[in-house]
């Protein structure tokens, strides 16, 4: 839902440590403590080579000057004239950082911070390194430990932290790290800031959590922005089951802005899970106008006319929606609205257009039998309700009731007779079709007597 672009933000702050001159950094760092002569003269000497970016060049300079010292010795032990400086290992890691050689630039990055672990600067680049390996695990603890070290507190690295832990699908240690950059730095943490603790809420399944944090983006943002949080906001108290916040929010945003179309779907939705079918019918009907339904949209609106007993906007929606995509489960819904306008004829002229099958269309067989019996004709009604009996469905015991009647209509007894048995196998109809056995009985003794 929410989109990160986390490189953006992480090349800004990086990149002002590399243009720093070496020299002024180092001094920065060391405060009177100065470098070794060594140190200065050579750092003064790729110092232009890395305002020209020539960092290959600069890359041979300090490697050649560290040839010179031999092995490198442990940290901590004795290095005089500082071949193995920390600050040489840092240029060394930027160089290589600019040519994009990652593991050459981690190695030199990790030498600066075993020889000095509150080289800050070196805390930064080696994340941002890891970052660019896609270790985003290892960014987020050098980010932290960036943090940590400095002497001025600035929020940046905590956010770099926080994000990169994100990234890396630890969700648990990036929502530790932005509660404590709300904690440190509260005036400091921007719009867009909340967005990516939003996404790590939301990712620990911790919706409700981040509830507040969304509100307050929703409120905050103007323009398409305000529109996307306030939709996600509304999607977070449909997932939540939260139906008085849902209902009131949607209602609000249909006022505010009633010309957007989604609003009007949304309150659609929710009228509908609160069974509130009048309502979410007034809602879908407007967002109709708003913009063009899709074919589920239209069934949608189809259905609820039809629910609602109003057949007459049904019809000519469900005969558009056929049109386009036959469906017999669509069509039993038009005839279902044919039925209710009192338009038998219709829904049979529908029914003859398709060929049914007993065992997987009994609805349907079942729709035609009823259409031709309210037509009146009885032999086709029978014929079509015995052919739902057969099939063995749910549907079948009242089709062998309705099938028995049918032929009582036109005194055919025996097939009358036939079908009543039949349904008088089933429970629900047994006592109807017994009785109608009884009469059918006397009927035909009378007829016999005659």
């Amino acid at each position: 839902m929410l989109k990160l672009e986390p490189k953006k933000c992480f090349a800004v702050l990086i990149l002002v440590f590399l243009l720093l001159p070496p020299t002024v950094e180092a001094r920065k760092r060391s405060g009177a403590q100065a470098l070794p002569l060594p140190v200065r003269l050579v750092l003064f000497k790729v110092n232009p080579m890395l305002q020209k970016k020539e960092y290959a060049r600069a890359l041979k300079t300090l490697q050649a000057f560290q040839a010179r010292g031999g092995p490198a010795p442990e940290p901590g032990q004795p290095d005089a004239k500082g071949y193995h400086h920390p600050e040489i290992y840092f240029i060394l890691g930027n160089c290589h950082l600019q040519l994009e050689q990652y593991a050459p630039a981690v190695a030199a990055y990790r030498q600066t911070v075993a020889r000095d672990a509150t080289h800050t600067s070196a805390w930064l680049n080696l994340a941002r390194t890891y970052y660019e390996m896609n270790q985003y695990a290892k960014a987020g603890r050098c980010f932290a430990k960036a943090y940590t070290t400095a002497e001025l507190k600035t929020p940046e690295p905590l956010y770099y932290s926080a994000v990169a832990y994100l990234m890396a699908d630890d969700h648990k240690r990036s929502i530790e790290i932005f509660e404590q950059l709300l904690t440190a730095h509260p005036a400091a943490v921007k719009p867009e800031w909340k967005e990516n603790l939003i996404h790590a809420l939301l990712a620990a399944d911790q919706p409700r959590r981040a509830l507040p944090y969304i509100r307050e983006l929703a409120r905050t943002y103007s323009g398409d922005k305000q529109i996307q949080w306030q939709e996600i906001l509304l999607y977070q108290y449909m997932q939540l089951e939260m139906a008085d916040e849902a209902l009131d929010l949607a209602l609000n945003l249909t006022q505010q802005t009633p010309t957007v179309a989604k609003w009007w779907k949304a309150l659609t939705h929710i009228q509908l899970n609160g069974g509130r079918e009048e309502e979410a019918l007034a809602a879908l009907i407007v967002y109709a106008f708003l913009t063009p339904l899709s074919m589920e949209e239209k069934k949608l609106l189809a259905d609820l006319n039809l629910q609602l007993g109003i057949p007459v906007k049904a019809v000519p929606i469900y005969e558009t929606c056929l049109k386009k995509r036959p469906n017999k489960e669509l069509l039993q819904r038009l005839i279902l609205a044919y039925r209710q306008l009192g338009r038998p004829g219709k829904a049979l002229e529908r029914l003859n257009t398709i060929t049914l099958d007993p065992k997987k269309d009994t609805d349907l067989m079942m729709l035609k039998g009823e259409m031709l019996y309210s037509l009146k004709q009885f032999a086709a009604a029978a014929s079509a309700y015995r052919r739902a009996g057969q099939s063995g469905g749910r549907h079948s015991g009242r089709a062998w009731l309705m099938a028995g009647y049918a032929a009582w209509q036109i005194d055919d007894i025996s097939a009358g007779k036939d079908a009543f048995a039949q349904a008088a196998k089933y429970k629900r109809e047994r006592k109807a079709a017994i009785t109608a056995l009884r009469q059918l009985s006397q009927s035909a003794v009378i007829l016999t007597k005659h």
